[in-house]
């Protein structure tokens, strides 16, 4: 008797068992929940008037010693500086890109050989200046006193940040806007943004306006006319365009 008793027992404490694992796997499947989430791109895009000219000018002297040549060229710097400065152009807006002096030489064609052929000094160095709109007067003043080229013109924007925050937020913007466009054709109700992440945008913030003018060898050592009026160098610059991007996630 007590032996069934047991046995009772076993079967109805096993039955109890099974039971509750049922009830909690059924309660585990019914209070799983799906998260539903729209991801979307936002690409924002900023233009910017550019507040800095840069003119990289280059000045070189050839003399037949290496004195002589830095000579010669120091006085054609102290020349472009002086005329630089009356135009309002500071010391440290000034400032040298590449300085050398070297040994120059030339082609012997009946000896088929190189033979010395004095010292070149060679100073190439950029002026920045921002009145932007003028620049043509700054080139037209050192195209008079010396300078041996005037290789190029960029412009730039001082304080990129400034314009690549803004750049940033109308990305934002532009995923927020992509976000409820998708979540009205679902017939649903946009939630909160879950995560946000910063797309990395390559911005070029300084466009070059290309070469501008350059004695030829035969000009080099021909005195310019400084009577002359000047050439008016018309220098033209486009706005700068500032990029940003984000990546943004919300449920619904």
């Amino acid at each position: 008797m007590k032996k069934w008793l047991t046995t009772v027992a076993i079967i109805a404490m096993t039955a109890t068992i099974t039971t509750a694992g049922t009830i909690t796997a059924f309660a585990a499947e019914t209070t799983q929940t799906v998260n539903k989430t729209i991801e979307v791109n936002g690409k924002g895009v900023i233009t910017a008037k550019p507040d800095v000219a840069s003119i990289y000018i280059t000045v070189d002297t050839k003399e037949d010693t290496a004195e002589r040549a830095q000579e010669k060229n120091a006085q054609k710097m102290e020349d472009i500086t002086k005329a630089l400065k009356a135009l309002g152009v500071r010391d440290e807006n000034i400032i040298t890109q590449h300085y050398s002096i070297d040994k120059n030489e030339k082609f012997n064609s009946e000896k088929q050989t190189w033979e010395p052929d004095g010292y070149k000094a060679y100073h190439s160095f950029i002026v920045k200046v921002n009145d932007v709109s003028n620049v043509g007067k700054y080139i037209d003043v050192v195209a008079k006193v010396g300078v041996t080229s005037i290789n190029s013109v960029s412009f730039s924007i001082s304080d990129p940040n400034k314009y690549y925050k803004q750049a940033l937020q109308a990305a934002v913007r532009n995923a927020n806007a992509s976000a409820a466009a998708l979540s009205e054709a679902l017939g649903t109700t946009l939630g909160s943004c879950i995560s946000v992440q910063e797309v990395k945008s390559y911005n070029s913030y300084e466009r070059e306006a290309g070469y501008m003018t350059e004695k030829s060898m035969a000009m080099e050592n021909v005195a310019m006319d400084n009577a002359a009026p000047a050439s008016g160098a018309n220098i033209k610059y486009e706005d700068i365009e500032i990029t940003a991007g984000v990546i943004m996630t919300y449920a619904y």
